[in-house]
């Protein structure tokens, strides 16, 4: 009992008088009275979190400027890329080059295993990757950040639109060029009229699946902190591919390449703009205090 009464006085008394706990608050300067200053410097991430940065925070011409900027730096990307990254371009390829071999059997395998819940299935993931219901759903969660003074998520919905639109563009320049016959023309797989400019015939690559991964990618990136967020983001976006395969409206390879690009759209973007006002996660602390006149434990909670 005097054990638990002496431990427990330590901890009161480091509480109020303990040094922060850092390494730095070791070499922090001494008062008159033996104690630790509690007065540590300002971090760089403090002062960002004070001051965020404003180009993902409001919705202005500024924010939307940005999306030129950013098309020419994301274009600009490959000539830095080194071989890791050559690698996965190597590896999608790769991927893409198995698939379209398989498109016809996974088509034929989709169409011969209809049935009623799958069906309702379909129809969900059909419209999460309609810009029509994501796009105000995204602009709500916004307006959420407005009202609520939330800078992360103001942060995450124009990022979320941005990657939208930026990999809404690419899609459909691949689709006018490409000119991909869709597994419901009855047209076998290898069926190209590409590459010249026409708007029939638009199956590669899938643009819904690129848009539903292009917002769950950021979504899923962004709130990494919360264990449930990016497996539910993915797995959404994951039933919008499945179901445009359901619904014979793509080839298992126009899904395929639609999602990477949707994910690698949303990654380019989340490293243009990193988001500097993050501040640490939060822990408790126990450590000894040690000053001249005194010993005990600080306990620190970072909010």
């Amino acid at each position: 009992m005097v054990k638990k009464l002496i431990v427990g006085a330590l901890l009161l008394s480091s509480t109020a008088f303990g040094l922060p706990v850092s390494a730095a608050s070791l070499n922090q300067p001494v008062d008159d009275l033996g104690i630790v200053s509690l007065t540590t410097p300002v971090s760089e991430d403090a002062k960002s979190a004070e001051n965020p940065p404003t180009d993902t925070d409001s919705l202005n011409l500024k924010y939307l400027k940005g999306y030129l900027v950013d098309t020419g730096k994301i274009a600009a990307m490959p000539v830095h890329w080194e071989s890791k990254d050559w690698l996965k371009v190597g590896l999608v390829l790769g991927a893409m080059s198995g698939l379209f071999l398989l498109d016809q059997k996974v088509k034929d395998f989709a169409q011969s295993h209809q049935s009623p819940v799958a069906s309702k299935f379909a129809s969900v993931g059909n419209a999460l990757g309609n810009g029509a219901y994501t796009v105000p759903a995204v602009g709500a969660f916004y307006l959420y950040g407005q009202l609520a003074d939330d800078h992360k998520a103001r942060r995450v919905s124009l990022l979320a639109l941005e990657s939208f639109a930026l990999s809404g563009i690419v899609t459909s320049g691949l689709k006018v060029l490409a000119e991909r016959h869709r597994p419901n023309s009855r047209q076998s797989s290898t069926s190209w009229d590409g590459p010249h400019l026409s708007l029939k015939n638009l199956s590669f690559c899938s643009g819904h699946t690129a848009s539903s991964f292009s917002i769950a990618t950021i979504f899923a990136e962004e709130y990494k902190d919360h264990p449930y967020i990016p497996p539910l983001a993915y797995g959404l976006a994951t039933l919008t591919g499945l179901s445009r395969i359901y619904g014979n409206a793509h080839w298992s390879s126009d899904v395929f390449f639609g999602g990477v690009l949707g994910y690698f759209m949303s990654k380019a973007i989340l490293k243009l703009h990193p988001d500097d006002s993050a501040k640490t996660v939060r822990h408790l602390t126990v450590l000894p205090a040690v000053s001249r006149e005194m010993t005990g434990l600080t306990v620190k909670y970072d909010f």
